[in-house]
């Protein structure tokens, strides 16, 4: 199984570089590879400290098969 979230189910309003909404994907096989993953591209992109968020970033994680 694999593990997921996406960008804009976390941050609805987000934009990419090039100012389209933001339609990244973390995917790892646990849910905190998911969380670390996602942090550290909502700090890199986005400039949103997401620990305030590893609640949020959980919630929105959704588990598909491989």
């Amino acid at each position: 199984m694999v593990k997921y979230a996406r960008c804009n189910a976390i941050l609805s309003l987000a934009l990419d570089a090039s100012g389209e909404g933001c339609r990244y994907m973390s995917k790892d096989d646990t849910e905190d590879g998911v969380v670390e993953d996602m942090t550290k591209h909502m700090g890199a992109v986005h400039q949103v400290d997401a620990g305030e968020l590893v609640a949020n970033i959980r919630a929105c994680t959704k588990t598909t098969r491989k």
